[in-house]
């Protein structure tokens, strides 16, 4: 497995450093592992009673967990971390603690018949760390398990998301993962998070969902938008900031004011000390406007007006966010409008024809006539009749599937 995590760190460091990814980019770079299915996680199974036994993960399973959160972290311009041995032993310590207890709890208690020892290893990790519990147990868990704290869904997390400002921490340089199950069949995770060992890390600010191509798969209507903001180059001493989202072409547009908690949905400013700065915070609400979900194709601009520097100047930020899918979508039909018309030499008729579905790769259509004797079609539909007769006009998918006008030129003279 250490060729497959250098595998990931491989395809991420081919498509670094820009920031603003394309779509081919974030499929490259995205761990082949992220979907396919896993052997048991544990190299040696801990126990989660007296006598207690950490137990030890198997790279592979670690090797998942790293690749996935170095692949959020490129996706928001982040430099990756490696995995630490320390902070491994710390966080496998640390599961079992919370699957001994069989509940979650960053200051975990010392259960009696626990050694001092494991419990002070197990403490480091579940105070210094991003914890949870499911309720289920497969190979993929400790994967799933970063991918939840990026997600950081729940109305407890909303008003902070301390576990995706952690694990997308500029700072971070290392961390370390742990896995443990409850005798009630729960499963505990822990991810080593407070580590600062990259002090010196240029950064202004981390949007999530970020700039440029981003995995639809990764956003659902139910989930915040947020921006951490760098304190050394924000100064939110006495914020006035707002918030617009808006969907190019969709009609849909969300306006926040975080530091007032108003707006189109939740929103808030935390200033708590998770990760490396304030952030800010912003949810849609998507009742009555007919939005599923975020699919691709989907372009999101986001504006943060009010922000200021240090100096007193304003400091607007304004990205886009060009939702993509990390797995290739084929078109499925194409559908023009209308199906059928009867024009009169010279008259001319503007057809549309849409790739479905919306969220296929190539939305591109190529237009033609069977008989140009009869009409014509340029490159955006526009069909102008030529001369009586029948004829039709094809839209046509990049894949080959299409649709047809029927399209009839009748003479002059003609009822």
């Amino acid at each position: 497995m250490r060729t497959l995590s250098l595998l990931i760190a491989l395809a991420l460091a081919a498509c670094a450093p820009a920031l603003a990814h394309t779509r081919d980019e974030v499929r490259a770079a995205c761990p082949a592992v992220q979907y396919a299915e896993a052997p048991s996680p544990y190299a040696e199974p801990p126990r989660v009673e007296a006598p207690y036994e950490a137990g030890a993960l198997t790279e592979d399973a670690r090797a998942r967990a790293l690749g996935y959160l170095n692949f959020a972290r490129w996706l928001a311009g982040l430099e990756p971390v490696v995995e630490s041995q320390i902070y491994d032993y710390q966080c496998q310590h640390g599961a079992v603690l919370l699957a001994a207890l069989d509940y979650v709890d960053h200051n975990a208690p010392q259960p009696a018949d626990m050694d001092r020892n494991f419990y002070d290893s197990a403490h480091i990790a579940t105070t210094s760390g991003c914890i949870a519990k499911f309720n289920w147990m497969r190979g993929t868990i400790l994967r799933e398990g970063v991918e939840y704290f990026l997600r950081d869904d729940g109305e407890v997390n909303l008003p902070v998301l301390g576990h995706r400002r952690w694990a997308l921490n500029p700072l971070m340089a290392a961390t370390g993962f742990g896995l443990a199950n409850s005798a009630t069949g729960m499963s505990y995770v822990t991810m080593y998070a407070h580590d600062l060992g990259n002090p010196g890390a240029a950064w202004d600010s981390v949007p999530w969902p970020a700039p440029g191509a981003f995995p639809a798969e990764l956003m659902h209507d139910h989930l915040a938008w947020s921006v951490t903001l760098n304190p050394d180059v924000y100064d939110l001493s006495a914020p006035d900031v707002e918030v617009t989202l808006s969907e190019e072409g969709g009609g849909l547009r969300f306006s926040f004011r975080p530091a007032e908690g108003t707006g189109d949905g939740f929103c808030a400013l935390s200033l708590e000390g998770y990760g490396a700065g304030p952030c800010l915070i912003f949810r849609p609400d998507f009742t009555g406007t007919g939005f599923t979900d975020y699919l691709q194709n989907q372009r999101w601009t986001v504006r943060v007006d009010g922000l200021k520097g240090h100096d007193g100047a304003e400091r607007p930020m304004e990205y886009v966010v060009d939702m993509v899918s990390l797995t290739p979508q084929d078109a499925v039909n194409v559908e023009i409008m209308p199906l059928s018309a009867r024009l009169y030499p010279g008259e001319t008729l503007a057809l549309s024809a849409d790739v479905v579905p919306a969220w296929a790769d190539d939305l591109s259509i190529t237009w033609s006539s069977t008989d140009e004797a009869v009409a014509t079609v340029d490159e955006n539909g526009l069909a102008t009749a030529v001369a009586p007769g029948v004829c039709e006009i094809v839209a046509r998918g990049a894949n080959g599937c299409e649709d047809r006008c029927a399209l009839s030129v009748a003479p002059v003279d003609s009822d």
